[in-house]
């Protein structure tokens, strides 16, 4: 028996009548989300560091690495990446990275 009831409360007499997707439900099924406009904004060198911290990673690398750390410096979009063996060492390798960039570029991080 075939149900047009797909959630409770929601009822779609043809659902062939919707021929979009609304953002809820493209948000949640996409694997990879498209920019939707430029930002802006402008920042100061220094100004505003990104940072992503990703795994652990399901294979490790050949020397046991199973953390990938990416700091992003957004106003020229130089990026520095660290491969780590735990999430313990998180916190150095950042103040490393933000001595290096305040080292290059002369000036302090917010």
């Amino acid at each position: 028996m075939l149900h047009n009831q797909v959630v409770n409360g929601l009822k779609i007499g043809n659902p062939k009548n919707f021929d979009h997707l609304c953002n809820g439900c493209a948000n949640g099924k996409s694997h990879w989300l498209p920019m939707l406009g430029t930002n802006t904004s402008q920042y100061s060198k220094i100004e505003l560091l990104v940072i992503d911290l990703t795994g652990p990673m399901s294979v490790p690398t050949w020397d046991r690495f199973l953390y990938a750390l990416v700091v992003v410096e957004v106003s020229c979009h130089y990026a520095v990446g660290h491969l780590l063996h735990n999430k313990d060492e998180t916190g150095p390798t950042v103040y490393n990275i933000m001595a290096m960039l305040e080292q290059q570029s002369g000036l302090k991080t917010c």
